[in-house]
């Protein structure tokens, strides 16, 4: 960590333990003295500027390809294909002659992944068939990035894996139903549900096996085991307000009281869990998770069967104030801690 950054971490919890009470003024200058914030902060600098530096250079290279080329999609999967060999085989250069740039080289890695998107695309407007079948694309994409992922020991090209993963389940379930309400509705959020339990069971292999013969992916699990929790809750949600429907033409608004107290009961059961193991296992992830979406889901039950029956006013007031109180509630935990 930047000594700064940690620095200023310190000094706000000096400044909140004088405002508490907890510090004398004289013994808060003293410590204060201690942990100094003057100067850069250059590893926040160097990030910034490094963003900066590549949206620069691809808005350059974009710019150049327009004026010197004519445009056509043959030179563009000439282009996007040369510039992703480009971003893989820098992070090569750099992982052998700068050894310690780490995040860069993972950063050129996952832009090599995302001009790999790119350019199955590109490929697929240019020898299609005319099916419209998209997210075969990206299932194409989803295999070469796991084993990217894991060929290059890189946690951030897991991680678009994962919202590939996304992509494509809702693309490919969407594309089943004629499209109903497609995947940006979640059709058949019982589908996601399940997709979330394999996941989840992935993760739970993957941190086993870290400690054998996965130890040099150590942590990868992690990103296995947020995107179920994530596929979980967001079906749960979906599943606690409408049941398990198909399309939005479908009767999915018709659906029985019993079916969605059992969801609803799925669903506060899962976060209640969460939220106990994540405290027996110092799992700060399962605890967010549980913590949030437990929240989400009062507050979505209030406003779908009781806010109409208070009043506008009335329910403002009532989920002002819950915010309100549940904020001090953390707050006097976290001083207390």
């Amino acid at each position: 960590m930047n000594p700064l950054t940690g620095n200023r971490r310190v000094c706000r919890e000096l400044d909140e333990l004088l405002r508490a009470g907890v510090l004398d003024e004289a013994t808060y200058l003293k410590l204060r003295q201690r942990y100094p914030t003057a100067g850069w902060d250059w590893r926040s600098l160097g990030r910034w500027f490094l963003i900066f530096g590549a949206i620069s250079v691809m808005a350059g290279l974009v710019i150049l390809s327009r004026t010197l080329f004519e445009f056509t999609l043959n030179k563009l999967a000439v282009l996007i294909g040369m510039a992703m060999l480009a971003s893989f085989g820098g992070a090569q250069w750099l992982k052998h002659s700068r050894p310690g740039l780490i995040w860069t080289e993972r950063s050129l890695e996952l832009l090599g992944g995302l001009l790999l998107i790119g350019l199955t695309f590109t490929l697929g407007v240019i020898y299609s068939t005319g099916s419209g079948n998209w997210p075969a694309l990206l299932l194409i994409d989803l295999v070469l990035l796991i084993i990217l992922s894991y060929a290059l020991h890189n946690v951030l090209l897991l991680v678009s894996s994962a919202v590939v993963f996304f992509i494509w389940f809702g693309g490919v379930t969407g594309y089943a139903s004629g499209w109903g309400a497609y995947w940006f509705g979640m059709n058949y959020p019982l589908r996601f549900l399940i997709a979330a339990i394999v996941m989840i069971a992935i993760a739970v292999i993957h941190q086993q096996s870290e400690k054998g013969w996965l130890a040099p992916f150590r942590g990868f699990f992690k990103v296995w085991l947020s995107s179920g929790l994530f596929f979980a809750e967001m079906a749960l949600w979906l599943l606690s307000l409408f049941g398990n429907f198909n399309q939005a033409s479908d009767g999915w608004h018709r659906a029985g009281a019993a079916e969605l107290v059992l969801f609803n009961g799925l669903w506060a059961g899962l976060n209640a869990a969460l939220i106990n193991l994540g405290a027996r296992r110092a799992m700060r992830m399962l605890t967010g998770y549980g913590a949030t979406f437990l929240i989400i889901q009062i507050y979505t039950l209030f406003f779908a069967h009781l806010a109409e029956d208070f009043g506008l006013l009335l329910s403002l007031l009532i989920a002002g104030g819950g915010a309100l109180g549940l904020t001090f509630y953390l707050e006097q935990r976290r001083r207390e801690n």
